[in-house]
């Protein structure tokens, strides 16, 4: 009897396929990536029409004039009324286009002005930071001296009476503002104040104490001179040292 050729098929790729087959049809569709993007779209060019047709009151809005001044310090001699004559004449265009640089070399331009500070504050504001020179002394009859012996000469220099007198020649306000720290230190604890110290061509100095007692200190031994004088100005009834005059 002739053998029969017989092919067992166990199932397993029709099982297989069937199951992706069922699968692949119960799979939703996924959208596109220019799906996702078609709503960002719209709004970038809704946004565009909206700033097209609006453009001139966006740009005004964005670029508004300065309208508030904010003074950060106090100040002491600089008058509110002179900076706002400075800042008049850069007022009234768009916050982009105010001139910063401008009204800081204005305001450093003043003889009571160290150093500014100009900051533009968005939308409309304007920050203004302004360190005043601080003076130790008068020097001659119209300037000033700062802590650092630079001179400066504000119109109103002669009438700070408190400070004390320097003088000397030109270009000597360093070695006199040093002999007057020095000096000061010496007559301190008798009571005494240096209220003016000069300085000759000659190199002789003059001093002038409490306002009326006038000594001559000569050139040399200015020091051992002063710490002497203290010594017999100390050792003098108070009713005795209020006569001294020279």
């Amino acid at each position: 009897m002739k053998a029969e050729k017989r092919i067992f098929d166990t199932g397993r790729g029709i099982h297989e396929s069937r199951k992706r087959s069922v699968g692949s049809n119960n799979q939703p569709l996924k959208p596109s990536r220019f799906a996702y993007k078609l709503p960002f779209i719209f709004v970038i060019l809704g946004m565009g029409v909206v700033v097209q047709q609006n453009y001139q009151d966006i740009a005004y809005f964005m670029n508004r004039p300065i309208t508030k001044v904010i003074i950060e310090n106090q100040w002491q001699h600089i008058q509110e009324a002179e900076v706002r004559e400075i800042l008049t004449a850069y007022m009234g265009v768009g916050f982009f286009d105010f001139n910063v640089q401008g009204v800081k070399d204005e305001l450093e331009a003043h003889s009571w002005v160290a150093k500014a500070s100009v900051k533009k504050v968005w939308p409309d504001n304007l920050s203004l930071n302004v360190n005043e020179e601080i003076a130790i002394a008068r020097w001659g009859e119209k300037s000033l001296l700062n802590q650092q012996g630079n001179t400066f000469s504000p119109d109103n220099a002669g009438e700070l009476r408190s400070l004390p007198k320097l003088v000397g020649p030109e270009d000597s306000q360093f070695g006199v503002m040093e002999q007057y720290q020095n000096l000061s230190q010496v007559l301190f604890p008798a009571g005494l104040r240096l209220t003016q110290l000069s300085l000759t061509t000659r190199g002789s100095w003059g001093l002038i104490l409490n306002e009326s007692i006038q000594v001559s200190a000569g050139r040399l031994n200015v020091n051992n001179k002063v710490e002497r004088f203290v010594d017999f100005y100390s050792a003098q009834a108070t009713s005795v040292s209020e006569q001294f005059e020279r």
